[in-house]
Parts: C-alpha cells; structure tokens; sequence
C-alpha cells in the first residue's frame, strides 16, 4: 500500500505522546523538517546512549539531550531532505543502551 503524500506547507506539525513527554515535528522550510521534544519518565541510567528511530528515517547521528532521571532535557534535531509527510502516521522507538524502552502511537498531525 502506497503512503498518500499530500501538499505540505511550511509550518505543517504532527506529534506523538510518550514517557510522560511530547515529541513533536514540525516543517521548518521546504526540505527540513525540525524534531523537538522531551520525556519526564522511563529512563534510569544518567549515562545511558539513547537513540531516537523515527519510521523509516535514520536516528540522528547526535542528540544534544540530557538524562536526568527519571526524564530528559528537553531536545531538538534537524531532519535534512525530507517533508512533514515522512513523519506523519509513524512509530517512534526509543533505544537506551540497547535496549528498546519504548514505542509510540502513530505520530498524528495537528489540525
């Protein structure tokens, strides 16, 4: 089944709620599309390696998020290359030390 693309716009955001915290994209220009969010919950380790994998797309190859348990700073990364429509209707996995801690609802767009 082939995912409908639709007309994006600059400004276009869509978000998912999990580990007590809110990740949410949001189109920032053509080709760029901005991830910010924050957890209050789930994390044990101050020094754990956590790794964000978003749908299909690679995990940033850096986060400048902080552990502070039980929760993170919050953190922002920018996605090059793609639309809102890449990050629409998609799973979140958190990975810490390997470990997958968590897995979201799909991501929804705000309206």
């Amino acid at each position: 089944m082939t995912k409908e693309v639709l007309p994006v716009a600059i400004g276009d955001v869509t978000y998912t709620d999990m580990l007590g915290g809110r990740v949410t994209f949001t189109q920032t220009k053509t080709s760029t599309v901005r991830m910010t969010g924050q957890f209050n919950e789930g994390f044990d380790d101050p020094d754990a390696l956590v790794r964000i994998h978003v749908g299909s797309q690679p995990p940033p190859d850096h986060l400048d998020m902080t552990i502070n348990p039980p929760g993170t700073s919050a953190f922002e990364y920018d996605y090059e290359d793609v639309t809102i429509s890449d990050f629409t209707d998609v799973l979140i996995r958190i990975i810490a030390d390997n470990e997958v801690i968590a897995v979201s609802d799909p991501t929804v767009p705000v309206e």
